[in-house]
Order: structure tokens, then C-alpha cells, then sequence
């Protein structure tokens, strides 16, 4: 099977390369609808393939997943004719007026490695960048999210000509093959780890790559910060799929004033979302393997449990689980948790904080709830991240907003028109109308031709 759609991966590579095919406005606009179809007419079947690997509830899934693909693809069709529109510019200098026309132009053909914590949202939303450029796309899913891996193939291949957009299964041998494969742009979703292979590899042979490497967001709440609303917004985010979120909050700093009101408000909040037994809720997701769920078994000894830390092997389930007292040396610190388990730390200086090195300066984004304006001013000058002022998560589903890292959270950006950009290139085309030669501009020169060229340098070059 897996030879098969490589073989189709190689036709659809060679007929690109030998055409330049690129895809048509219209034809984009195509594409992008019959997605949107396609998600709305198969929602059942992706709903159900989301419960079989992350036991997803089908809101969280429809929100997490369909809504934020829907919106997206909403938003790209409603901009791409100005997106695409040729730009034109002139300019006059000294016996000459340039033209210069400019549009961007696709790379070609994308490559897309995408992770397992949102296999479907994660898997089309660089899909979506990607087409709306103008690319053709095929998709490597995460193995580790069978069930929704096999039904994106499946109907993906029934909704799309391969040439246009296919998807192939497989481990990460076959990941490696592709990256070898003739592709113009590689397009990662996932471990740093990883993510520095797919760098590696794709380097050998000088392809661009955008990389989402998720991070440690630190979310903060100063003096100022704390309400009921800001907890339950917190909560929401982090235990959002089961913790296993790139932009979840990771570490939780709160103030020394505040500290045992928040502890306890975050407590009472998790019971009011999921009940006292966890569990038994079906709003309440599970770890995607046994591999990740005992690395994080093993964090729960790093810290005092506040609340929760119940753990059933067999279902892969760990309660929504409140840390405190911190091992200093426990990786907690240093690695991003990505599971259910939220590390709560005093502090009584936000600068003398950042100076202790706790907050990845360049992690996605920052998380900060607050009403200083100086809080905020000073977040900005110390850390190289997005800051999300009062909220989670929802920043990265605004398609005003380029999402995307820096430093050890990745690099390169999506969503939106960034999408747009950062999978085309500009192109250029100058047209110069000469009507009088200046024949000073060639040899030979004279001693007093640099003098001039100072002074007219704007006009002449």
C-alpha cells in the first residue's frame, strides 16, 4: 500500500517538475471548497476516527479541529483574488521610468509532516496555506493517530485527484523517503527532537522547511490577574486534549499574594468542568500511547500533587493533576510536559522570575493575566514570544495572526495570509523605458564623474 501512493507521490512530483503546473486562482479556490465539503459531508466519520485515538468528545473535536479548519478556509476564500492580484510600481530616475511588476508565485509542491495531538486540524491547516499559494500538497500523518490517519487517506482520496492532493501512511522510514523526494517546501509539525531530522535531512538537499516545534508557554498571573474567569480560562486551555496542546499553558506562575487563592480556585474549576471522577466524564480525553503516558506517569513524582494524579494504565487516563513544591533538578523545568499535569510556582518578583531562566523567552507564546500595563510592557522587552493578555489558545486561530515560532519553538509562519506568503515566493518583473541615453554611466570615466554620481546617485542608479 505504501508503495503505491509513493509511486503516486513520484508521478505527481515529475509531472509538476516537467510542467511547472501550477495551480490556478480558480483552481485553488476549487480545492479549498471541496475541502470545506468534504469536512462538513464526512464529519462523522472524522468525529469518530478523533474518539478511537485521543477519545475525544465530538465538541471538543469540532471545536478544536473542524471550526478552526471551517473558519480558516472561510478566510482564505474571501481574500485570495487580493492576495494574488498583481502589484505594479514605477520608478523615475534620470533618463529612464522602470516598471516593476511583482506577484507571488508558488513553490510548487509542499510536503506536509503532521503530528498526532490535532491529526486532522494539524494535517490541513498547512494544506490550506499551501493551496491557497497555489502548491499542490501530500501529507504524511502521525502513525501514531491511526484511525484518522486511514480516514484522511481514504476520503481524501476519493475527494481530491492525486496530482492536486494526496495523503501517505506510514512510519518514519517512509517520512524519510519523502523528504528525499523532489518536494519544493517541507512543512513540520512536531518534536524538536524530530524536527531536527526533518532539518537535516531536508538541508542536504537546500530545501526550505517551516517548522512548529511547540514549547514551555509560560502563563503568568500577576497581582492583578486573578478572577474566576481567568482561572476557568486557564483550566480550559490547559486540560484541553488531555494537556497534549503545543500552545497549552505549561507552567503556571502566580503570584505570592494570590497563590493559595488560585491553587484553590484552579482545584474547584477542574471538578466544576469534569467532576470528581474524571474518568467517567466523555469530556475528558485520554494519553495517545502507552510511551507518552509513562513519561508522564513519571513526572508526577517530581513535584507535591495538589490535586488529582490518578492514573489508569489500561486507559491510558491521567487526572487533570495540580503540581506544587517543584524538584528544582526534574525535568518539568527544562521539557515541555504536553500532557495533563500543571506545575503551580509563586513568585514575588516578575523581573527577579525572568532572571531565573523558568520561562522560555522563546516558547510560542506567553500567557499573561494582568491589568498592569508595565507588566505587559516589561514581558515585552524580556521575551522574544506571542503574548496572549487574558486569554488561551484562541490567538492561535485568529487568521490575522501569523502563528509560528522562534528559536527552540521553530520558525517560519502560517495561518492566513502568512500562510499565503511563507508558502509562495515574490517574482519580479522590471521593465525599463529609456528615452535618453546617459552615457555617463559607462566607461571610461573621468575624475569628475564620481562627483556627480554622488550627487545624483538617486537618480541614476
Amino acid at each position: 500500500m505504501e508503495d503505491k501512493y509513493l509511486i503516486k507521490v513520484e508521478a505527481m512530483l515529475e509531472t509538476r517538475v516537467n510542467n511547472h503546473d501550477l495551480l490556478t486562482v480558480l483552481e485553488r479556490k476549487h480545492i479549498l471548497k471541496q475541502l470545506k465539503h468534504m469536512l462538513i459531508e464526512e464529519e462523522f466519520i472524522f468525529l469518530e476516527a478523533l474518539k478511537i485515538d485521543l477519545k475525544k468528545s465530538a465538541f471538543e473535536a469540532y471545536a478544536s479541529e473542524f471550526a478552526v479548519l471551517l473558519n480558516e478556509i472561510d478566510y482564505v476564500l474571501k481574500n485570495i483574488d487580493k492576495w494574488s492580484k498583481e502589484k505594479s510600481s514605477y520608478r523615475f530616475k534620470i533618463g529612464t521610468i522602470e516598471k516593476v511588476e511583482k506577484n507571488r508565485e508558488a513553490y510548487g509542491t509542499v510536503l506536509v509532516i503532521s503530528p498526532w495531538n490535532y491529526p486532522l486540524q494539524l494535517a490541513l491547516m498547512p494544506v490550506i496555506s499551501a493551496i491557497s499559494a497555489g502548491n499542490s500538497c501530500v501529507i504524511k500523518p502521525s502513525e501514531h493517530a491511526p484511525a484518522t490517519s486511514e480516514a484522511l487517506q481514504k476520503l481524501i482520496d476519493v475527494y481530491f485527484p492525486h496530482h492536486q492532493l494526496t495523503v501517505v501512511l506510514g512510519t518514519d522510514e517512509i517520512a524519510k523517503k519523502l523528504i528525499d523526494m523532489p518536494f519544493n517546501l517541507i512543512f513540520f509539525t512536531g518534536s524538536k527532537k524530530t524536527g531536527n531530522l526533518v532539518y537535516q535531512q531536508a538541508a542536504k538537499k537546500q530545501k526550505p522547511v517551516i517548522m512548529e516545534l511547540g514549547g514551555k508557554n509560560p502563563c503568568i498571573i500577576d497581582e492583578t490577574g486573578f478572577s474566576k474567569e481567568n482561572i476557568k480560562e486557564i483550566v480550559w486551555g490547559k486540560y484541553l486534549n488531555s494537556g497534549q496542546t503545543c500552545v497549552a499553558p505549561d507552567i503556571l506562575f502566580v503570584h505570592q499574594s494570590i497563590y493559595e487563592s488560585a491553587l484553590l480556585a484552579l482545584k474547584e474549576t477542574i471538578v466544576s468542568f469534569y467532576g470528581e471522577m474524571t474518568n467517567e466524564t466523555v469530556d475528558y480525553g485520554r494519553i495517545i500511547n502507552a510511551e507518552h503516558y509513562n513519561r508522564l506517569e513519571d513526572l508526577l513524582e517530581d513535584g507535591k500533587i495538589y490535586y488529582g494524579g490518578l492514573t489508569k494504565r489500561e486507559e491510558l487516563f491521567i487526572e487533570p493533576t495540580l503540581l506544587i513544591d517543584i524538584n528544582e533538578k526534574s525535568s518539568l523545568l527544562k521539557e515541555e510536559i504536553f500532557g495533563p499535569i500543571l506545575p503551580v510556582i509563586p513568585y514575588t518578583d516578575l523581573n527577579e522570575l525572568l532572571q531565573q531562566n523558568l520561562l522560555q523567552k522563546d516558547s510560542l507564546v506567553v500567557y499573561l493575566f494582568s491589568k498592569n500595563n508595565k507588566t505587559v510592557n516589561l514581558l515585552k522587552k524580556q521575551m522574544k514570544s506571542t503574548i496572549s493578555q487574558n486569554h488561551v489558545i484562541q490567538y492561535a486561530t485568529n487568521p490575522y495572526i501569523a502563528f509560528g515560532g522562534n528559536g527552540r519553538s521553530g520558525f517560519g509562519v502560517y495561518h492566513g495570509y502568512a500562510g499565503y506568503t511563507s508558502c509562495s515566493y515574490e517574482r519580479a518583473i522590471s521593465k525599463s523605458f529609456t528615452y535618453k541615453q546617459m552615457n555617463k554611466k559607462f566607461p571610461p570615466y573621468k575624475k569628475q564623474d564620481l562627483a556627480l554620481l554622488r550627487k545624483l546617485r538617486k537618480w541614476l542608479i
